[in-house]
Order: C-alpha cells, then sequence, then structure tokens
C-alpha cells in the first residue's frame, strides 16, 4: 500500500511538472512605426510577424527580428533572452543600420563596382556643363538623372539648334529649373539625340521596368516614402499632386528637387509631371508608357504601380521625361 501511494506521488510531480513545462513563459515583441511587419525568429526560426506574443519555454533563447531593405540589405535587432518560468517578458525593438545579407555579400564586388561607376558620373558632370546628373541604380547597370529635364536643359538645345526648334509653353509659370512639359515622346527623342551628339554619351528614355525599379528604390509601399500620399502627417507633403499638401497641389508645376528624394536619391519619381518611358503600349508602339503622376492628378495616380499611356505625338501640359544610360 505504502509503495502504492509513493508510486502516485511521484506521478503527480510529473505531472506538475509537466504542465509547468507546457505553459512555459509569454515573449511579447513589439515593434512601431516602419519596423511593423518585420520578421521575428527565435532561435532561429520563424514566429510570425511583429508586433507579436509568442509562447516559448523557460530557458536561454535567441531572438531575432529583420526586415528587408532591399534585395541585398536587411535591418536587424538581435539579443538573447533568458525566460523564468511562467512570466510575461517584453521587448520593445528598434531595427538597426541596413547590413548586408547574404545575396548582398555575395554580390558586394559588383555593388563596389556600381559605386566606382557612380564617382565617375559625378566627376563627369563637373566636365560637362549639358550633362545632367546621374545616379547609379543599385543591383542593376543604368543609370538614372537625378531630375527630370527642366526648361532651362530645354532651352539650351533649342538655342544650340536642336530639338526641331520648338519651344514648349510654359503657361506662364516660369522656365529655369521647372519641368518640361509640353513635349511629346517624339520630342523627347529629339532632346536625346541632341544630348547625346553634344556630349558623346548615349542617353535615352527608362523602360518602364527600370522606372519602377528606380522609383520604388527598394520600398514595397504605395509611395516611396510610405503607405500614405501625405506621409507621417498632413503636413509632410512629399509630392506635388491633387491633395498631397503643396502650395503647388492642383495648380502648376513645383520646380525640381522641391521635395525630398526617394532612397536612391531621385527626386519627384511621383507627382509633379508624368514621365516618358520607352516602353509600348500592350504592343502598340504608336502609344507609350507614361509613369508617376503628375500635379494635377489625385493622390491614386501617384503611386509607383500606377500607369498612363499616350500617343507618340501627343504634347499636354502634365507630360515631362527622364533621361536613363546603361553603365558599361
Amino acid at each position: 500500500m505504502k509503495s502504492v501511494y509513493v508510486l502516485f506521488l511521484l506521478m503527480m510531480s510529473l505531472a506538475a511538472s509537466v504542465n509547468a513545462s507546457a505553459a512555459g513563459s509569454l515573449l511579447s515583441v513589439n515593434c512601431k512605426g516602419e519596423d511593423v511587419g518585420a520578421e521575428v525568429l527565435v532561435n532561429g526560426k520563424f514566429k510570425g510577424e511583429c508586433p507579436l506574443d509568442i509562447n516559448v519555454p523557460a530557458g536561454k533563447l535567441k531572438l531575432r527580428v529583420q526586415k528587408s531593405v532591399d534585395q541585398y540589405s536587411d535591418r536587424i535587432f538581435e539579443q538573447e533572452i533568458r525566460m523564468g518560468n511562467d512570466v510575461v517578458k517584453k521587448v520593445d525593438v528598434i531595427l538597426g543600420a541596413a547590413q548586408l545579407n547574404a545575396k548582398g555579400k555575395r554580390q558586394k564586388p559588383k555593388v563596389s563596382a556600381l559605386e566606382g561607376k557612380a564617382k565617375t558620373l559625378q566627376v563627369d558632370k563637373k566636365k560637362c556643363v549639358e550633362c545632367p546628373e546621374m545616379v547609379s541604380i543599385p543591383g542593376t547597370n543604368f543609370a538614372m538623372a537625378k531630375y527630370t529635364v527642366t526648361f532651362q536643359d530645354w532651352d539650351a538645345c533649342v538655342v544650340d539648334g536642336g530639338c526641331n526648334g520648338y519651344r514648349p509653353s510654359d503657361k506662364e509659370w516660369g522656365r529655369d529649373n521647372r519641368p518640361v512639359i509640353n513635349v511629346s515622346w517624339n520630342d523627347a527623342q529629339a532632346y536625346i539625340k541632341w544630348l547625346s551628339n553634344k556630349t558623346g554619351k548615349l542617353y535615352r528614355l527608362p523602360t518602364e521596368e527600370e522606372w519602377e525599379i528606380a522609383a520604388r528604390a527598394g520600398t514595397t509601399t504605395e509611395y516611396y516614402w510610405g503607405i500614405f500620399p501625405f506621409g507621417d502627417s498632413a503636413s509632410s507633403a512629399n509630392a506635388n499632386c491633387n491633395a498631397c499638401g503643396s502650395k503647388w497641389d492642383n495648380k502648376t508645376t513645383s520646380p525640381v528637387g522641391s521635395f525630398k528624394p526617394n532612397p536612391y536619391g531621385l527626386y519627384d519619381m511621383s507627382g509633379n509631371v508624368w514621365q516618358w518611358t520607352d516602353s509600348c503600349w500592350e504592343g502598340d508602339c504608336k502609344k507609350r508608357v507614361l509613369r508617376g503622376g503628375s500635379w494635377n492628378d489625385t493622390t491614386t495616380n501617384i503611386r509607383i504601380a500606377t500607369r498612363f499611356k499616350d500617343d507618340v505625338t501627343e504634347r499636354y501640359h502634365i507630360s515631362g521625361f527622364r533621361l536613363v544610360m546603361t553603365l558599361k
């Protein structure tokens, strides 16, 4: 009888131990702002997206929270944590600066080469008055102009005998550093021909795919500055459009570079003027794709994914263009 009682006590003790182990503890991982949606890993295993509550066993564990910046780099938070039995531990996560991931480390020699080309582009700009300032796009073989072509750029072409002598109207909004408007796709080709001959460099319009890669700059949100058209608050205007919050909204174009650039350093990739691309519309090359939206478009139309089309001969006061060049 005594042995049965001892056996009963041992079984009760074991059950209590199992229940305690099963109950474990709660790890509450908290993220805010841009860090929301980051991947949460515990001891190398994916658990979900931040913010997240996780049941974990007592003992030592390794917490890793990571979010992709682009295909080559991630922002990471790591911490070793010791959990007691039946406790709740809260961890406030602030992801660190971007660092190369495994793919980025493999591509580092190529990235370094592109950085070298970017420096060469800057030197070339100093030597060439007519040359637009170009930005090397990471992970690609092309560079894109930091700004859309301006009236100042276009007028230099006309004065030099190029651009078929066409002088587009600025609608009395001003010329100089405002984006050139009332130019067709064909007009853009005339400017490219003049500039390429003048500088000895081969410029062109971007393909639709190139434009989107450059515009997104590694982001995944509808706008390259975030999920809302007006940024973090209604007073932080990021573009010129109809209801973007700027003083030019739905009135006129704005001088190029009036808003902060995207993460690659390109200005006005959304709003101000639609930008001609070299891509045909659904196989019809009499029509070409435009991207980016304009000063009188709604916030929906300045989303990075938005597409528009027009005839190659059409001139309109909401359309301009931006240049790219292939890097060798």
